[in-house]
């Protein structure tokens, strides 16, 4: 299996240069890269530094490359919203990266969000301390945990943790043990 990589573009307001967040998680759900926050100073040059620091760091490993960009207008960061989308997607083709369902639709929302974070909490990743709420945001797009896969997201992380390749009854119970936690 591959290494993962999430990316997210945050425009951050009118008076703010927005930011590039990443990190780079290896097949057991592994922090290669820990989550990083960088503001665009050049676009392109971020980006490039961005892939350079990702190709290094996963050796002659593979890697898939999950993000999450805004396509439509987005007020004053309308211009530059669409150009990181078109940059990654350029840079994604070259890399011959480019995956049809590689852009997360939408992130986690309200509840659905505070569920993840109470899970990734129990799983000993920090997404709770003051300037880490980013965190979460990643994790989401890197396991592609949507509304409908957030179960499917949590229990996956649960699996790599407990070291759990196939679930037979007794890891059964000891999920349902955990998830009766989040509640």
């Amino acid at each position: 299996m591959a290494n993962i990589a999430a990316l997210r573009w945050l425009p951050r307001g009118y008076d703010k240069a927005p930011v590039i967040q990443y990190m780079l998680v290896d097949e057991d759900l592994e922090y290669i890269i820990y989550p990083k926050e960088i503001v665009v100073s050049e676009l392109k040059d971020n980006l490039r530094a961005i892939f350079l620091e990702i190709e290094k760091a996963s050796g002659n490993r593979s890697y898939i490359l999950r993000y999450k960009s805004i396509t439509r207008s987005y007020g004053a960061h309308r211009r530059d919203s669409e150009q990181f989308h078109f940059l990654l997607n350029n840079i994604l083709r070259y890399k011959n990266l480019a995956r049809p369902n590689s852009r997360t639709a939408s992130l986690l929302k309200k509840e659905d969000l505070k569920h993840f974070k109470r899970a990734l909490y129990f799983l000993d990743i920090d997404c709770q301390a003051r300037g880490k709420a980013f965190v979460a945001h990643l994790w989401a797009i890197a396991l592609k945990a949507s509304k409908k896969r957030v179960n499917d997201a949590i229990k996956e992380i649960w699996k790599k943790r407990q070291g759990i390749h196939r679930m037979n009854q007794k890891a059964m119970s000891k999920f349902t043990d955990f998830y009766s936690h989040l509640a």
